[in-house]
């Protein structure tokens, strides 16, 4: 019995650090291209535009499998522009929208081998908008409008990671979010480091 006893009690210890090896904190930044998708105005068309983005992100994965995680998203400033001709005179409208936000989600994650896995995840983010419309007739800028909103809506995201060396990993991903009356998605490459 105390030999029974004694090789569970080393293989648990045995395993444990394999086991911690898997979890812990984690860092990271990516760049990649926001796009939005938005209507802005009755009278106007839908919105469709799309920008540089960048993030910086941190988590915790508690094991293999699950994990919490915090990013800050720069959006950029997506733009889009309609114009009309009539009479000799040409009319144009430019809009920009910017948006940051602070993203929080719940990691699911699925190793595939050793150095590879996808994950998905949901949570919420905290954003800031900035809407700014140019009126302009024949180039010369005859009205300018902004609008500034903020709130927080449901995001998620899928993607997968490649880790290259011990610590070090990559990953592509594709996440969206509902951002008021807008849906705006992001797709990013980054580099992450685990500790």
């Amino acid at each position: 019995m105390r030999l029974i006893v004694g090789l569970v009690a080393a293989s648990v210890f045995a395993v444990s650090p394999a086991m911690a090896d898997d979890g812990g904190f984690y860092v990271g930044a990516g760049l990649g291209q926001a796009s939005v998708d938005a209507d802005i105005d009755d009278g106007l068309p839908d919105f469709d535009g799309s920008d540089t983005a960048f993030k910086l992100f941190g988590g915790y994965k508690f094991g293999k499998y699950i994990g919490l995680e915090l990013e800050y998203i720069d959006g950029g400033e997506a733009d889009d522009s309609w114009r009309q001709e009539f009479k000799g005179v040409t009319e144009e409208i430019r809009a920009t929208i910017g948006f940051t936000g602070w993203n929080a989600s719940l990691v699911g994650i699925l190793p595939i081998g050793e150095k590879f896995d996808v994950f998905a995840k949901i949570g919420a983010i905290m954003w800031d908008a900035d809407l700014v419309l140019d009126y302009r007739v024949d180039g010369s800028l005859v009205e300018r409008e902004r609008l500034s909103d903020d709130g927080s809506e449901f995001s998620w995201g899928i993607g997968g990671s490649w880790y290259f060396l011990q610590n070090f990993g990559a990953r592509i991903e594709y996440q969206g979010f509902d951002i008021d009356d807008a849906d705006a998605d992001l797709i990013s490459a980054s580099v992450l480091w685990q500790f």
